[in-house]
């Protein structure tokens, strides 16, 4: 059928037709302000206008949701589609109401012409036209002398390359028709559209991805999203729709991508094989194994780009898909060929032997039918991990063991691993290499290997066994210092002073050393004076850190773990400006690979978590923990599940934070250390505390200060005293005070105002907090402290000033989404004491009285007395009713 009228199709059908037959269920998502644009230039007193963009772009959807609307205000609306097959048949667009005896030619279009512009409505008539450049020269004729009659409005789309008609072409060059060049969704529109199609969040690497591969292209993105949906790379994970793996191409898009170019002649399809195989290329070597006439009639095409910025000048395929469907449709045995022709050409031919270079022909050696080589692949690997990507340096040391290339290949494969995050094949080929025979110095090499790997899982008891055992042979042997880097970067996650002064030893003392091992004693530096609050300090040692690895084939792993605690001390400072600025700077780092995305998500979540952008945090911990796999670092995973407990807790979701945090099994200190425990710990006390036992809630924060306090980690301490302080606890001034003479940054001078205020009862010392703690970012402890001093002045009688301090509550509130104890009881005052309140949280949450007397430590009877003159106060004569109407989590 060639033609459509809009009269006979339903409107929800119309407002979602998509080329080839398809009823779209995807949303019209970025295209507001050309709708608004179309519709202006469509109404009854305008001629109309002509969409133009490239296939797939949207035309259609957004000429058919224009007409949709159109009918939908009473207007009469006509709606046809040219196709190429109709293009041969004088008016055959129109073949459905074209039925005439008239023989004279100008008579048929007159009474074409006056059937689609008949109406019994007082508006004239909105005609759609699909793909206008395919219509025959006659009705072609009939558009043009509607428009310049103006006996309706038109709104047409043309494919933009391609050639229409001269009555067509004429319409927009004679000004007669407003022209539209509709341009691909950007990143964020494509991200948006993807987000409502699937119906939930999509981490953030899996939507740069998609957009890039697709390049906003609404047709190819919803054909690749069904097709990996399908074949369930694109999936669910833990909320959040990831993307694992390259894409392979399904069959109707391929058939799509295929139909656009087969009209090219063999030459040019045979440039874009070659570039489908190594995209860019350089225009020389694509010339040298090519028709050269090919390469411009390519350009011509529209199918390949030539960028003379670049020296040499390479070329591009202009679409990345493009690339995937050639290679879907070829067959393996000529994609070796292809490969191994490029590979010899680019040794030939190309004098660049840097990183990038070395890492391209190896890796097309390695899929070619070519013999890889072992020193080509080693160095390649080595030059893959120089360039932050150790998946393909896996790979090709892998390739570099295969052929031959011995120990040090092996040595490699375990470092590429390690990088990996596969950290427990990197544990086995380290075990094989000791295995096999070797020197002392080697075995005790390998030792403090498999030492830096076990930190990664972690596993600390195991890592500090296992430097005990070699502390005097490292020390026979020549590698004390690279002991004591390791000895410096274990003890940084339980005992920092000593961290400090083994590392520094490391780095001062004569003797062997390597960057990989300086980056371990440096990375030691950051965390343990990031515990030690001396900011100053972690900072040299991160700048130190960052130059190091910059350039070091361990830039993968150290840019992120150093940045990661550099971020940790930055945020337990207060300098939380400093730490917006590394957020982006972690996120710009090279790295296109999962780990890398896991580090960047969990540091925007660490970020948001503390400025108190808690919907932002919950958003980018889930993305942390969608990424992960069991491979994965244990860090990042188990991070992003502490902050996402945390920023619901925060929240005041007493019962999905509890739920979070059922799911979390603590390893103990011996296994991953001090700040995962102590960060569970505070974790623990946000979801007491939002569910209304705040006694608990300060109980835990306490804790976790003495045990900070005793085992000297002050930067811990100051957190830790200063939540319970968020809580209501007026205990903490005195130690808080003394603290600012041993921990830098504002966060601690903040704290100690906020502390001693609050033991004062000094509610223009609570303000003063709380223009501290949003001076340098906090905004959640600057709410609670602004509440609290709200409080204060309200009960002194200070209506005014009360008025003041709730409203910066309630507006930094509003900014964060946090909903804590002292923001509820300042929201909603109550007749009930805390400790009622308490007693009633606990009531809903199930307990029995004496479940509660446990809980809160007190007798039956005193429980019995709370829920007495609870009912009292309320009138509420049920413990059931008591629950309904009071329980915190519910206000």
């Amino acid at each position: 059928m060639t033609t459509q009228l809009l009269d006979s199709i339903p409107l929800r059908a119309v407002a979602g037709y998509y080329p080839g037959g398809m009823v779209a269920e995807w949303p019209l998502v970025g295209r507001a302000e050309e709708i608004n644009w179309v519709s202006e230039s469509t109404t009854p007193t305008n001629l109309g206008v002509v969409v133009v963009g490239p296939a797939g772009v949207g035309k259609t959807r957004l000429v058919a949701e224009i007409l949709a609307r159109g009918r939908a205000s009473g207007r009469d609306c006509r709606w046809f589609v040219a196709t190429r097959s109709a293009q041969s048949v004088p008016l055959g667009v129109f073949a459905a109401i074209a039925e005439t005896s008239a023989i004279d030619p100008l008579r048929r279009i007159r009474d074409v012409v006056a059937t689609l512009t008949k109406t019994t409505s007082t508006q004239p008539v909105l005609l759609g036209i699909d793909d206008a450049h395919l219509l025959d020269e006659q009705s072609a004729l009939v558009l043009n002398q509607i428009v310049r009659h103006q006996r309706a409005s038109v709104l047409i789309t043309v494919r933009s390359g391609d050639t229409s008609p001269d009555a067509i072409r004429g319409l927009w060059k004679d000004h007669l028709l407003d022209r539209l060049d509709l341009q691909p969704l950007s990143e964020e529109e494509t991200t948006e559209l993807v987000t409502r199609v699937l119906g939930g969040q999509v981490e953030s690497s899996a939507a740069a991805a998609l957009w890039r591969y697709t390049r906003g292209n609404v047709l190819h993105l919803r054909h690749l999203v069904d097709g990996e949906r399908s074949a369930g790379r694109l999936a669910l994970r833990s909320g959040v729709w990831v993307w694992v793996g390259r894409p392979q191409v399904s069959a109707p898009l391929a058939e799509l991508i295929e139909a656009s170019i087969a009209r090219q002649p063999a030459p040019v399809l045979g440039v874009v094989d070659m570039l489908s195989v190594a995209d860019p290329l350089e225009v020389d070597v694509l010339a040298s194994l090519t028709d050269p006439g090919a390469v411009e009639s390519a350009v011509q095409a529209g199918l390949i780009s030539l960028d003379t910025a670049t020296i040499p000048p390479v070329a591009r395929l202009i679409h990345p898909l493009l690339g995937e469907a050639r290679r879907a449709h070829t067959v393996p045995s000529r994609l070796q060929t292809l490969r191994g022709k490029v590979a010899t050409a680019l040794e030939i031919c190309c004098t660049d032997t840097g990183l990038v270079q070395c890492v391209r022909r190896a890796v097309l050696v390695c899929d070619s039918d070519l013999a890889p080589d072992a020193q080509l692949c080693r160095d390649a690997a080595v030059a893959a991990l120089k360039l932050a990507d150790p998946v393909t340096a896996e790979r090709l040391a892998r390739r570099a063991v295969e052929a031959g290339g011995g120990r040090s290949a092996r040595l490699l494969h375990a470092g590429t691993l390690t990088h990996c995050a596969r950290l427990d094949e990197a544990l086995a080929v380290n075990m094989a290499l000791r295995q096999s025979g070797c020197s002392e110095r080697d075995r005790v090499f390998l030792i403090l290997n498999r030492v830096g790997i076990l930190t990664g899982k972690p596993d600390l008891s195991t890592a500090s066994r296992e430097l005990a055992g070699v502390e005097t042979a490292a020390a026979a042997c020549g590698l004390r210092r690279p002991f004591d880097a390791l000895m410096g970067w274990v003890a940084s996650f339980n005992n920092p002073t000593f961290a400090v002064e083994a590392a520094t030893a490391a780095l001062n003392s004569p003797g062997w050393f390597s960057e990989f091992f300086e980056l371990f004693a440096l990375a030691a530096l950051v965390r343990a004076n990031m515990v030690l609050g001396r900011y100053g300090e972690m900072s040299a040692a991160a700048d130190r850190g960052y130059a190091l690895a910059q350039e070091s084939v361990n830039a993968v792993t150290f840019y992120f773990n150093i940045g990661i605690h550099h971020l940790d001390g930055y945020h337990r400072g207060g300098y939380l400006d400093d730490a917006a600025q590394l957020t982006e700077r972690l996120h710009q780092a090279p790295g296109d690979f999962p780990i890398a995305f896991g580090y960047r998500a969990v540091s925007a979540a660490m970020m948001a978590l503390a400025c108190g952008d808690l919907p932002t945090a919950c958003a980018r911990s889930r993305e942390a923990l969608a990424i992960a796999v069991p491979r994965d670092s244990a860090w990042v995973p188990r991070t992003a599940h502490l902050i996402l407990a945390t920023a619901t807790a925060m929240s005041g979701d007493a019962r999905a934070a509890t739920a979070l945090l059922n799911d979390f099994q603590p390893r103990g200190v011996e296994s991953e250390g001090t700040l995962l425990i102590q960060t569970h710990a505070l974790a623990c006390a946000w979801a007491s505390a939002a569910a209304g036992v705040t006694s608990h809630a300060i109980t835990l924060a306490t804790e976790a200060a003495t045990i900070a306090h005793v085992q000297h980690r002050p930067t811990y301490e100051v957190t830790a005293r200063q939540t319970a302080t968020q809580f209501g606890d007026r205990s903490h001034a005195d130690r808080l005070t003394e603290l600012t003479t041993l921990v830098q940054g504002p966060r601690v001078t903040a704290a100690a105002r906020h502390a001693s205020a609050l033991r004062d009862n000094d509610p223009d010392g609570l303000c003063e907090a709380a223009s501290k703690y949003e001076a340098f970012g906090d905004r959640i402890a600057a709410a609670d402290a602004a509440a609290q001093a709200a409080d204060l002045f309200r009960r002194n009688g200070y209506r005014g000033a009360a008025l003041t301090a709730t409203a910066t509550a309630r507006r930094l509130a509003a900014q964060t989404g946090a909903d804590t104890p002292a923001l509820r009881a300042n929201s909603t005052p109550s007749p009930l004491t805390g400790r009622q309140r308490e007693v009633i949280a606990l009531v809903a949450a199930g307990l029995t009285n004496r479940q509660i007397a446990d809980r809160l430590v007190m007798s039956v009877r005193t429980v019995e007395g709370h829920l007495f003159r609870a009912s009292q106060k309320t009138g509420i004569n049920t413990r059931e009713g008591l629950a309904a109407a009071l329980d915190p989590t519910r206000d």
